[in-house]
């Protein structure tokens, strides 16, 4: 009953407010920008183009999504492209959920060997772990990636005992599907390598450490079959380079990429009350001897000593380490009962073990209220867009930027650099309602747009940076409309719980931008 209570937490946590952001026939791309890419591929598998052409992300999460999604019908035919791609979003949104739902049960049955209790926890925490929450509603391959890593985590436990050959194997297969959905998931393979020997009993066995590469090498051949295309090689480079080098404002002049994910994301991800039952996790990984915690804590350290010295900091890199996380935090809480003799002192402690629980459920359900709310983009175009294209309207409006998530959709063509020849077309056959300005103060004075937007989500970082451009059109901004008003949802319930809006690093917002609309230009 506990283990079906739990599982049926994390699939309403999940799959409520799925169909956030969809395209509509005012915008025909999703709110996250991301997805495209993992589901285009999908309009070649239908006319029988097995090759995703895409290989930035390994491809077994297109596979997932595009071969039932053609077996369904739910692929749009290609002539009608981008158009009718909301079924294909909201399929690959339910395997996101399903297998971000699915983790949750498989965390709990790599626990339960050690204690039915301490994996009900572990499992309980992770079905309230806002990052993950988060990030299950969105059709993208770090939760996917996730649940390979955590079957993987199972497997090592069961064949670790006794350094089984064959549940090597499958451990191995395990961390080759996860790597074939992100790759960064390959560094798995060294917490399953060394599973034999990371409790008081070590375990050794030659076939052991054979097994699980090349039980890995399949897995990932399974989920990449087209390794040997043209394509692949770039991609996986692209990617490599894209981590290296950075290109994303709001990383630059932010410091040290270990001290972002402590200090701003990873507060963000869990909720102060979950990360103070992580650093109790810490302490009991290392006074326990169990194989559980141990592991998990060599992932969490050895993850985040890769993604840290990377110039991007996304909060989603932090989401293969959801599990563990809460695998050392839930160890932490019972092990901070278990030392306390006291029983009234052990009923306190046990208190604030339930109220981590509770806060950490309240944090979470927060925020997946966003996904549910009015999305400020549509509130704001709801006012402005029929103004604009009526039948007798001249208006025009103006953003800083090709049409993107971030912005209301004043066109359907909404997905930046990628839609943006697109977008050209369509905006001179409408005859230019949509100006698009660029950081130029010129470009404003010139046209004067009768409205135009902007979100924080691209003015927030050239003004911390204090970039000239930004600062003087902004500026400008002021001078050129005598009215503005802001399109917001407000802080979600429970934020106190976390770092807040400042704190939280750029994908965390995509739900909840902040829309500005300036309007009434001056004479």
């Amino acid at each position: 009953m506990v283990v079906a209570a739990v599982v049926g937490v994390a699939a309403l946590l999940r799959f409520a407010g799925l169909r956030w952001g969809l395209p509509t026939g005012e915008h025909f791309f999703s709110y996250h920008p991301d997805e495209i890419f993992l589901l285009r591929p999908s309009l070649g598998f239908a006319q029988g183009d097995w090759n995703p052409h895409f290989f930035n992300y390994g491809t077994l999460y297109i596979y997932l999504v595009g071969l039932p999604s053609v077996l369904l019908g739910l692929v749009p035919e290609a002539a009608l492209f981008p158009a009718r791609l909301a079924p294909l979003h909201l399929a690959g949104r339910v395997i996101t959920a399903l297998l971000g739902t699915g983790t949750v049960l498989a965390l709990y049955l790599a626990l339960r060997r050690e204690s039915r209790r301490f994996a009900a926890l572990a499992a309980g925490l992770l079905a309230l772990c806002p990052l993950h929450v988060v990030t299950s509603h969105y059709a993208t391959v770090d939760v996917p990636a996730t649940f390979w890593l955590t079957l993987a985590f199972l497997l090592s436990l069961i064949g670790s005992e006794g350094a089984n050959a064959k549940m090597g194997a499958l451990a191995g297969l395990a961390v080759g599907l996860a790597a074939a959905t992100k790759y960064n998931a390959a560094l798995f393979t060294v917490p399953v390598l060394l599973a034999p020997v990371l409790s008081a009993r070590p375990c050794r066995s030659g076939a052991w450490y054979l097994a699980v590469p090349a039980g890995m090498a399949i897995g990932f051949l399974i989920g990449c079959p087209f390794v040997g295309a043209p394509e692949f090689l770039p991609g996986v480079l692209f990617e490599l380079r894209h981590m290296r080098e950075g290109g994303t404002l709001a990383f630059e002049q932010a410091g040290s990429g270990w001290v972002y994910h402590v200090v701003r994301g990873l507060p963000t991800a869990l909720g102060f009350p979950l990360v103070i039952g992580v650093i109790c996790g810490v302490v009991a990984a290392i006074s326990r001897p169990a194989r559980s915690t141990r592991m998990s804590l060599l992932w969490v350290l050895l993850y985040l000593a890769v993604i840290g010295a990377a110039r991007e900091r996304f909060i989603r890199y932090l989401v293969p380490m959801m599990p563990f996380l809460c695998v050392l935090a839930a160890s932490g809480m019972v092990w901070l009962v278990q030392v306390t003799r006291r029983p009234r002192m052990r009923v306190a402690v046990s208190g604030l073990a339930g109220l981590v629980v509770v806060l950490t459920g309240l944090y979470s359900a927060g925020q997946v209220a966003p996904y549910v709310w009015p999305d400020p983009r549509d509130v704001a175009w709801r006012d402005v867009g029929p103004r604009v294209y009526s039948v007798e309207s001249t208006a025009r409006v103006g953003v800083v930027q090709t049409p993107w998530f971030y912005h209301p959709p004043v066109s359907p063509y909404n997905a930046g650099a990628f839609s943006a020849p697109l977008f050209e077309e369509w905006n001179q056959q409408m005859g230019g309602p949509v100006v698009v300005t660029g950081w130029e103060v010129q470009a404003l004075e010139g046209s004067r747009p009768d409205y135009f937007f902007l979100s924080d989500l691209e003015s927030a970082d050239p003004v911390r940076l204090g970039t000239p451009e930004a600062l003087s059109f902004m500026a400008e901004l002021e001078e050129v409309y005598e009215s503005q008003r802001v399109y917001e949802q407000g802080r979600p319930p429970f934020s106190w719980l976390g770092p807040g809006r400042r704190w939280a690093p750029p994908d965390w917002l995509y739900p909840c931008p902040r829309i500005t609309l300036y309007y009434g230009p001056r004479e």
